[in-house]
């Protein structure tokens, strides 16, 4: 997949809190399978109405993980 698809999937994982994300590493090599490439993205939260709470942080981050795997992505072990 387009890395610029996978930034774009998780932006849309939830529009009110995610501010930027942005593609930071990208390695293909060793651990990685032949065709395949390992990407990592930061990710910019942004409440406009209170600081999140840890729980709020962990669903967003499984929201951010499910709209990855959408689209065939996988976290790396």
């Amino acid at each position: 997949m387009p890395a610029g698809d996978l930034v774009k999937a998780v932006k849309l994982a939830d529009r009110t809190l995610i501010d930027t994300v942005s593609l930071f590493d990208v390695y293909e090599g060793k651990g990685v399978p032949d065709g395949k490439k390992s990407l990592a993205v930061a990710v910019r939260i942004q409440p406009s109405a209170a600081t999140l709470t840890e729980a709020e942080i962990e669903a967003l981050a499984q929201k951010i993980v499910a709209a990855a795997m959408k689209l065939g992505a996988s976290l790396r072990g």
